[in-house]
């Protein structure tokens, strides 16, 4: 259960068709990149998050908003890898710095879709404990056959 909201803002996804070395089998490589607001969206004006400031769960799965939709059956050597890098901790009403808490084992995997069981997208898992908003940078990278690709996301870049 997620006591706190995650909001995910995609960076532009990037394409490209790649050569594996020593093999030379051609792989797709689809970079995808982003923003992860965990328990509020920062204000446009100052950049900064609320001060919301008390101890709450985070356990969510979000399929990534440019996701690609995947063959099932091609995906025997996929790779993926993932990383995310704390951008943001606001300040507490009383002027000092928030606490962090966790954000535990980020992972990225394939989750089937919601209305074709034949594909799969990409979903980013957020696990942990926080005690006041946070902003976490994440990019996740897909190495697989461009056979595993069925349809490309309607976010185009």
């Amino acid at each position: 259960m997620t006591d706190a909201s995650v909001y995910l803002a995609a960076q532009p996804r990037l394409d490209t068709l790649v050569t594996v070395f020593p093999s030379d089998a051609q792989r797709l490589r689809t970079d995808f990149a982003g923003t992860a607001w965990i328990g509020d969206v920062p204000d446009p004006a100052s950049g900064m998050m609320g001060p919301r400031y008390q101890r709450r769960a985070v356990d969510s799965q979000l399929f990534l908003p440019d996701t690609h939709w995947y063959s099932v059956l091609e995906l025997d050597d996929a790779e993926v890898q993932v990383v995310v890098g704390l951008l943001q901790v606001p300040g507490t009403t009383q002027g000092t710095q928030g606490l962090v808490g966790a954000i535990a084992d980020p992972r990225a995997d394939f989750f089937e879709h919601p209305e074709h069981d034949d594909r799969v997208g990409i979903c980013l898992t957020l696990r942990g404990q926080i005690w006041s908003n946070v902003g976490l940078s994440y990019r996740i990278t897909v190495l697989c056959r461009p056979e595993s690709l069925m349809r490309s996301s309607m976010t185009a870049t």
